[in-house]
C-alpha cells in the first residue's frame, strides 16, 4: 500500500474540452484527471476528524436509469408534484444526459490533469462543466415545456400552472438558480415543484459534478468532512425498461464510476445493482445479461464493494413462491416473458444464488425496505421485516442494511424499524450479527426534527440491552442524496441537522462515531482481515491510503 497524498505546484500544458467548446489552462501534476479538490486537500479532508461515512447515497445521471419512467411510474406515485412532468419528461427523450463514454472521453481527455490542487485552476474546470450542465437543462426544459404545450389538445394530464411557471422562471445562471432555490417559501406544491425540477436538472450533469456538489454540500466549511460517500447503482430495466438498457447500460457506468473511485482516491465507492427479474430472463434466455456475473464482475475486479437491491421494483426478498400468488407479476409494465406461473420460485432461486454468495465472500447488501418508489401499491408491502427474517435464518450472517430503516417517514410508522432491529442479534455466531439499518431520506429530519429526535430516543431505548445487536452499533448515517434533493434547499443540512440530534441523544461522543462511521466500517467489512477490505487491499495496491482506510486502521489500533 501506498503513502499519504502531497500535492505539489507542477504545471503541464492546455488539454482541449471539447465537449465545452472551449480549451482551458489547467493545473496538473498526475495521471488521474479533473480532480476538483485534491483526496487529502484540507477543504474536504481532515485526518483528525472522526471517520464518517454516508452508506446510502446516490451520484448517477439521466442516462444511467429510465428518467421518465422512473419518474412517471415510480416517484410520482408517492409524490405528487412529479404527476405533471410526463408530457415534458416524453419531449426530453433519453438523450439529454451526457453517457459515461462521454464522461470517460472528458476524462481521458484531460489526461495527465489536476492532482495538483493547491491553486484555483481545478475548481474553475468543475464549475464550467456545472455551468454547462445546468445551460444544457434550461435550454432542454424550456423547449420540452414548449413543445408539450403546442400539443396541449392531445395531453390527456396537462401539465400544471405551477409547472410551466417555474419552469420558464428558470434563470439562464446558475448561481442564480441557487439563490432562487433557497429563497423559494411558498406554498407546498411550489416547493414540490421546485424540487422535482432541481431533480430533473441534476440529471444532466457529469456523475463527477455530482459527487463535487455533494462535497461542497456536505464536507466543505463543516466540522465532520464525509470521508466514504456509498453511492448505489440501480437496475430498471426489466421492471419499468421492457427489458432494455438505459443510454449508459450498467457496465459502462460501472466503468466510468471505477475511475471516479480511482481518481478520488476511494472516497466513492459503489454498490452495485442485483435484479432478480433480469437474472430470471437471463437464465429463460431472454436476454445475454446475467445480473449476478454482473454484480460479481463488479466487486471482484472494479472496486465495487456491496450490491443493491430494490424489492418495490416487484419481488419479495424471499419466499416469492409461496407467499405470492402466480399472477402478482403480470402486470403490463413487465415483458410478457416473465408473466410465468413458476415466477415466484425463479425470483427466489435466483436471490438465494445472491444471497449464498454475498455471505460466501462477505459481500454486503443494501435493500430498499421503505414501501415507497414502486411502480405499483401492490408492491409496497414487500418490503415487510417477515420476509427478511426468512433472508437471515436461511442465511446465517449475511450483511444487509435496511435502507430507510422501513419507512422514510419514520416518525409516523416507527412499528416498521422496531420489526427490522428485531432481526438484529448480537453474537459472533448468531444469525442476525450482520444486520443493519441506515438513515437515508429521513424526510423528518428536514420537517420535523424535534420528533425524529424523541423517536430515535424511543428506539435506541428499546433496544439498549440487546448489547452488540442495540441500534446504537446498528444504525447507520445515509443521506439518500441526490433523491433528498426533492425535499427542498433544506436538504442541504441533513448532515449538520444530524449532528445536532446525536448531541441532543447523547452526551457520550461514541454513540454519535459509531453511528457517523463506526457502524458503517462494520457493516462494510473494511476492516484489515476482512473479505472486502481484501479486495479493496487489491484494488488500492499502486495507489496511496484512502483516508478512510487510514482512520479505520486507527481505530482498530486503539
Amino acid at each position: 500500500m501506498g503513502v499519504a497524498v502531497t500535492c505539489s505546484t507542477r504545471r503541464q500544458a492546455l488539454f482541449g474540452l471539447s465537449a465545452m467548446g472551449a480549451s482551458y489552462a489547467l493545473s496538473a501534476c498526475s495521471t488521474l484527471p479533473i480532480s476538483p479538490f485534491c483526496p487529502g486537500d484540507p477543504i474536504i479532508s481532515d485526518p483528525n476528524t472522526p471517520l464518517t461515512i454516508d452508506v446510502h447515497a446516490h451520484v448517477f445521471n439521466g442516462s444511467d436509469l429510465q428518467v421518465e419512467g422512473f419518474i412517471s411510474y415510480i416517484l410520482a406515485l408517492d409524490n405528487p408534484a412529479f404527476k405533471r412532468f410526463g408530457p415534458i419528461l416524453q419531449e426530453l427523450g433519453r438523450d439529454f444526459a451526457p453517457t459515461a463514454n462521454d464522461e470517460l472521453a472528458q476524462l481521458q481527455q484531460l489526461g495527465s490533469a489536476l492532482w495538483a490542487c493547491d491553486d484555483r485552476a481545478s475548481a474553475q474546470i468543475i464549475e464550467r462543466f456545472k455551468d454547462a450542465g445546468y445551460r444544457n437543462a434550461v435550454i432542454e426544459l424550456k423547449g420540452a415545456l414548449r413543445r408539450a404545450q403546442a400539443r396541449r389538445a392531445f395531453v390527456v394530464d396537462p401539465i400544471s400552472a405551477e409547472i410551466a411557471r417555474q419552469i420558464q422562471a428558470l434563470p439562464e445562471n446558475r448561481f442564480d438558480y441557487k439563490l432562487s432555490r433557497r429563497r423559494l417559501q411558498q406554498a407546498p406544491e411550489s416547493i414540490g415543484v421546485a424540487g422535482a425540477i432541481a431533480f430533473i436538472i441534476r440529471n444532466f450533469q457529469y456523475r463527477y459534478v455530482n459527487v463535487h456538489d455533494y462535497l461542497l454540500e456536505y464536507s466543505v466549511t463543516k466540522e465532520r468532512k464525509v470521508d466514504l460517500i456509498v453511492a448505489h447503482l440501480v437496475d430498471f430495466d426489466w421492471p419499468i425498461g421492457s427489458g432494455w438498457p438505459t443510454s449508459t447500460p450498467l457496465d459502462e457506468q460501472v466503468a466510468v464510476m471505477e475511475q471516479i473511485a480511482r481518481l478520488t482516491n476511494g472516497r466513492v465507492h459503489c454498490f452495485a445493482p442485483y435484479h432478480p427479474f433480469k437474472e430470471v430472463a437471463h437464465r429463460l434466455g431472454l436476454t445475454p445479461t446475467s445480473s449476478l456475473q454482473f454484480v460479481q464482475n463488479a466487486i471482484v475486479n472494479h472496486g465495487f464493494i456491496g450490491v443493491k437491491l430494490y424489492p418495490p421494483m416487484g419481488f419479495a426478498p424471499f419466499n416469492n413462491a409461496t407467499s405470492l400468488k402466480p399472477t402478482f407479476w403480470n402486470v403490463p409494465w413487465l415483458p410478457a416473458g416473465l408473466h410465468r406461473s413458476d415466477m415466484g420460485a425463479r425470483l427466489d432461486s435466483a436471490l438465494g444464488d445472491l444471497y449464498a454468495w454475498c455471505s460466501q465472500n462477505g459481500v454486503p447488501i443494501m435493500a430498499h425496505t421503505s414501501p415507497t418508489n414502486g411502480p405499483s401499491t401492490a408492491f409496497k408491502g414487500l418490503t415487510k421485516a417477515k420476509y427478511w427474517k426468512v433472508v437471515r435464518d436461511n442465511f446465517p450472517g449475511i450483511r444487509i442494511d435496511f435502507g430507510h430503516f422501513g419507512a422514510t417517514d419514520l416518525v409516523d410508522t416507527p412499528r416498521k424499524a422496531v420489526a427490522l432491529s428485531d432481526l438484529m442479534t448480537a453474537g459472533p455466531s448468531s444469525n442476525g450479527r450482520y444486520l443493519y439499518a441506515d438513515s437515508g431520506y429521513f424526510v423528518d429530519l428536514l420537517a420535523r426534527p424535534t420528533a425524529l429526535r424523541d423517536t430515535l430516543a424511543y428506539l435506541l431505548k428499546r433496544t439498549e440491552n440487546k448489547g452488540d445487536a442495540a441500534l446504537a452499533n446498528r444504525l447507520m448515517y445515509g443521506t439518500d442524496w441526490e433523491m433528498v434533493i426533492v425535499e427542498g434547499a433544506d436538504s442541504e443540512l441533513y448532515l449538520e441537522r444530524f449532528e445536532v440530534i446525536l448531541k441532543q441523544l447523547s452526551n457520550d461522543k461514541s454513540l454519535a462515531d459509531r453511528f457517523f462511521g463506526a457502524n458503517a466500517a462494520n457493516f462494510l467489512g473494511i476492516h484489515v482481515g476482512d473479505l472486502n477490505r481484501n479486495r479493496l487491499d487489491a484494488f488500492y495496491r499502486l495507489s496511496p491510503n484512502p483516508g478512510w482506510m487510514v482512520k479505520v486502521d486507527k481505530q482498530a489500533i486503539a
